[in-house]
């Protein structure tokens, strides 16, 4: 086992980056809107900086920014002219060519090359009586369409494909405009938005972010204790699963006076869980998996593959260094703990492969006594750049 500290945390989280995001594109069609909550991370960064840059023109760059991309490429198809959105290689060998579709529909010109997407628009001119979104393999195709549905001179109705993945961020997205005032009708697959909608909201306050709040309650769980103050009873956020899960697994955790605090617990029970609405739980939960006294059955994770890494793969090597047996099919893992820690004698070099979230899963690993080097911990900063120095990883 290696020496790890006493974990202890007692404060606020910055802003839910999928909350804030969401909002930034809002409020550029509506500048006076004011935000309440702010977050460091790079997502966030990369979109205020491309919105900037979108509107004046320039070229504008997503990173390894998933949302980033796919929000700004409808944002930039409302704005007459051309646009360059480019990214990391890593950004468009992810699931991307959805947006082609989507934006043709919308009577834009697009094209997708190795990192470069292309966009010539007039801005929206919808030449089908009913838009058509593939969410298959992500909502935020749906979510980009709605969330730049602002001030439309048509009405627009659209259609989503029936199977459809990470729902949880659609209803998160569908709750945000609505409560900035868009008036928008749904029954799941369907969806119906009248012509010239305004935000009628002048002031939007940002949850704390409830991925962030999970990676600082497993430290806690395995290995100190953590008072998270700002803590909502509920949330838009489809993250707050993870208070459910902890529950489930019998750790020393509860809410009172908007604070959430969570001790270290000594035995954790194993779980059977769907985290299709959730999937950026899974890392963490496979590492508290692990540590569990039974087995646990995650399911609902097939998408989770076409995150920053192919994640499903990155967490079960994972698991298998803290020496439990992982069965995986293509849309679960079965998790059985095992005792390696016990024996454990070298450090073993774990490569997150860029993905922020392993980053997060491979230190609660780290600090529940395993042997383990992180590699490129500086990845975090995608989501939730305190976390080193909230864990004193620093590196």
């Amino acid at each position: 086992m290696g020496n790890m500290s006493i974990f202890s945390f007692q404060g606020e989280l910055s802003a839910s980056k999928s909350l804030l995001n969401r909002a930034l594109v809002a409020k550029s069609y509506q500048p006076d809107l004011k935000i309440i909550g702010d977050s460091e991370c790079d997502d966030v960064q990369l979109m205020r900086v491309g919105l900037a840059d979108l509107i004046a023109g320039r070229k504008v760059e997503c990173g390894h920014a998933g949302t980033v991309l796919r929000f700004l490429a409808l944002r930039a198809s409302r704005i007459p002219g051309v646009h360059i959105l480019t990214g990391s290689e890593r950004l468009f060998s992810r699931p991307q060519t959805e947006l082609l579709p989507i934006l043709g529909q919308l009577g834009a010109e697009a094209k997708l090359e190795r990192n470069i997407l292309r966009i010539n628009s007039q801005g929206w001119r919808l030449i089908v009586d009913g838009l058509q979104i593939n969410a298959q393999r992500s909502s935020q195709f749906a979510s980009a369409v709605i969330l730049n549905a602002w001030k439309l001179k048509f009405p627009l109705h659209f259609h989503m494909s029936r199977k459809m993945v990470s729902q949880g961020y659609l209803r998160m997205s569908l709750e945000l405009v609505r409560k900035l005032g868009m008036h928008i009708e749904d029954n799941g697959s369907e969806f119906f938005i009248p012509a010239n909608q305004q935000i009628m909201l002048r002031k939007y306050v940002i949850e704390p972010d409830l991925s962030s709040a999970f990676a600082v309650a497993a430290m806690a769980v395995v290995a100190g204790s953590a008072r998270i103050h700002n803590f909502l009873p509920h949330s838009l956020q489809p993250d707050f699963l993870f208070i459910r899960i902890l529950q489930d697994m019998g750790a020393d955790i509860k809410i009172s006076d908007n604070e959430l605090q969570v001790m270290k617990t000594e035995k954790l029970n194993g779980i059977n869980i769907n985290l299709e609405k959730c999937p950026d739980l899974l890392p963490i939960l496979g590492v508290l998996c692990a540590l569990a006294k039974t087995p646990s059955l995650i399911e609902g994770v097939g998408h989770a593959q076409f995150k920053e890494s192919a994640r499903v793969d990155k967490t079960k090597e994972l698991l298998q260094i803290m020496g439990a047996t992982v069965e995986s099919q293509e849309n679960s893992l079965y998790i059985k703990p095992g005792n390696s820690r016990l024996n454990a004698v070298n450090t073993v070099f774990f490569d997150v492969d860029q993905d922020h979230r392993m980053v997060m899963a491979a230190t609660v690993a780290k600090w529940a006594g395993y042997l383990i080097q992180v590699g490129d911990v500086k990845a975090v900063s995608k989501s939730f750049p305190e976390f080193l120095k909230i864990t004193g990883d620093m590196q």
